[in-house]
């Protein structure tokens, strides 16, 4: 296996690929790292935390672990949130399904991927096992996002526009590679997770047409299965080498076929860490129509237009944005993804807040009637702009005349930071209702310091409700 590893290793680029995986599960030193990356590091972990703890009291969640609880006893990992413990898997499953339950959790926009809900849940359950640092705890949540970051990057958006939903089928290498790390696995073992990995990468963006319930099931699935690829690594079942980019690998299959040229998979020191570079999520909805709605709201309030006011409401936005445009709002899940509902909360509540997809708001007749006035088309123009932006034109035409908008990004974005006193409102936002302002405060406290702590147990166990 060594020898199969050195021999791909001399046709790999420095800096690519799965060796470069592999370089940075080894090798990547907290003290090394400048103080944005690490600064990222902790503002990601709690951030993803919160959302976890806020999707973990809701339905999906509920239903998830019931299902496993009539067939395994529960275990002795917290799964942040709720109040039964689970086993080292199913705890990785059910936070990560939480976590992904409300949309509210991160992602990166080069590769339209939630990294956080895939890499944060296998963390925090090994991490709890191990009794690891807080320091520790955040070196692999820089590996588990670097690893999902630049696997996204190179496989946009032919990963999506195969059918494939890349929170799915790449957050599997990133727990694979942040559970790699904590485990301190050698360099073949970290191959074989990985190889082992790829086989477990699943997904498909068939949600988008309804039934969006399996989209947050996707990144529970990648959380545990890319922590399980670990520890079956770490047992010695081994998994094929080099399968990102190997023939009848994981870009083949996934991305761009046998006779399709691939792009680069780059890691740090080759290209600069991602994670300075991804996103937190002001609005409980797909992070793709929020320009869109920003602009909206902007342009209600500016011109002081209410919702009996607007007789239509045309946006030009990219063609992945685009899609969402025919997603209706039946359920739940359904209505985060809704262009048009969404575009009927911004005019009627200036704001999307998870109860606004509850049935009291969701079944209003106002809502069909205000999403009935929307009208959303793609164009080559716009096309073009993403991914390096996520454009939106948005044109309200109103009895006093047209007004009009346009959107590059939304608030949480490098762009438009959303700052840490924002991301700390953001959490109690989360967190205080399920487990009370006092707790809270302990908890985001403890998180701001996670660098500090010798070890993460007694924080993650102020989570359990």
């Amino acid at each position: 296996m060594l020898q199969a590893l050195d021999a791909a290793a001399k046709q790999t680029t420095p800096g690519h690929g799965t060796e470069a995986i592999i370089a940075l599960v080894q090798n990547l030193k907290w003290d090394a790292l400048d103080a944005d990356v690490r600064h990222a590091a902790k503002r990601h972990f709690l951030d993803t935390l919160g959302v976890v703890i806020a999707g973990s009291s809701g339905d999906l969640a509920g239903r998830a672990e019931a299902v496993l609880a009539k067939v395994r006893a529960a275990g002795n990992v917290p799964v942040p949130g709720r109040q039964r413990r689970a086993d080292l898997l199913d705890a990785a499953y059910i936070a990560g399904t939480a976590g992904h339950g409300i949309e509210l959790d991160d992602g990166y926009r080069q590769g339209s991927v939630h990294p956080g809900v895939a890499t944060v849940p296998a963390i925090i359950g090994l991490g709890y096992e191990a009794d690891i640092s807080g320091r520790a705890a955040l070196e692999a949540v820089v590996v588990g996002y670097e690893t999902i970051i630049a696997i996204a990057r190179a496989c946009h958006p032919d990963l999506r526009q195969r059918g494939f939903h890349p929170t799915g089928t790449v957050g599997v290498f990133g727990a694979a590679a942040a559970a790699a790390r904590l485990l301190a696995l050698p360099a073949e073992q970290v191959s074989s997770a990985l190889g082992l990995a790829a086989s477990s990468s699943a997904g498909l963006f068939a949600f988008i047409n309804g039934g969006a319930d399996v989209k947050r099931l996707h990144a529970g699935h990648a959380a545990r299965e890319g922590l399980q690829a670990a520890l079956q690594a770490q047992s010695g079942i081994e998994g094929p080498s080099h399968v990102l980019e190997a023939r009848d690998g994981f870009a083949q299959a996934f991305a761009f076929g046998r006779n399709g040229k691939p792009r680069d998979i780059e890691l740090p020191p080759a290209v600069p860490f991602g994670i300075t570079d991804c996103y937190v999520k002001p609005y409980a909805c797909c992070r793709h129509i929020q320009p869109a709605v920003e602009a909206l709201i902007e342009l209600m309030n500016d011109n002081k237009l209410s919702s009996d006011d607007v007789r239509s409401v045309k946006i030009n936005t990219y063609s992945i944005a685009a899609e969402h445009a025919h997603t209706g709002w039946q359920d739940y899940a359904s209505a985060q993804l809704s262009f048009p509902y969404i575009m009927s909360l911004g005019m009627k509540h200036r704001w999307i807040k998870v109860e606004h997809f509850e049935d009291k708001t969701r079944l209003d007749p106002e809502m069909a009637r205000l999403a009935g006035l929307v009208e959303v088309n793609a164009s080559a123009e716009m096309d073009r702009l993403y991914p390096a932006n996520r454009p939106a034109h948005v044109t309200i035409t109103t009895g006093r005349g047209k007004f009009e908008k346009q959107a590059m990004e939304a608030l949480g974005a490098r762009e438009v930071p959303l700052d840490d006193r924002g991301l700390g409102m953001k959490f109690h936002d989360l967190v205080d209702p399920v487990l009370g302002r006092e707790r809270a405060d302990q908890l985001l406290a403890g998180l701001w310091r996670l660098d500090e702590l010798d070890n993460i147990s007694d924080l993650l166990d102020v989570t359990v409700r």
